[in-house]
């Protein structure tokens, strides 16, 4: 994906809203369960005209039978300054986006997503539920084939 080496402006970006879209806790369920496997999966939608990103992660807690006991969907909006500076058009006429952009959204999305859910179950009577601190590069790269 990487084709264009453009030095990444935090300037550029901006996180205009983020939206918890789908919330689905079970309580009882997730406290009688002492083992919880975190699975986190991202879709990205861009708007090139407008110069706009979106991404939308998924967060669950699965238990050791694969059932969900907590979801979290939280999508997130940028507007990217230049954008055109960020990616390249493929043979099939999709825009590759540089990675290091890519990587710094991710990050950006996933340290605020921390913060959220954190404070979400605190609330909710489970605290100290803390997400592990990810390499933006690792989950990008989970998400490549080969």
């Amino acid at each position: 994906m990487e084709k264009k080496p453009a030095t990444i402006l935090v300037k550029d970006i901006h996180l205009l809203h983020v939206e918890v879209v789908q919330q689905k806790l079970d309580l009882i369920a997730f406290k009688k369960n002492k083992q919880h496997q975190l699975n986190v999966g991202h879709k990205l939608m861009h708007d090139l005209k407008n110069e706009r990103i979106k991404f939308e992660f998924m967060f669950s807690f699965d238990n050791s039978n694969k059932e969900s006991l907590l979801l979290f969907q939280i999508d997130f909006h940028f507007q990217i300054n230049r954008l055109f500076e960020y990616y390249e058009t493929g043979g099939d006429k999709k825009p590759l986006f540089s990675d290091h952009l890519i990587a710094a959204l991710i990050g950006i999305c996933f340290s605020t997503a921390r913060g959220i859910i954190l404070e979400k179950l605190n609330n909710a009577g489970i605290p100290q539920v803390i997400l592990p601190v990810v390499s933006p590069q690792d989950l990008l790269a989970t998400t490549r084939p080969g």
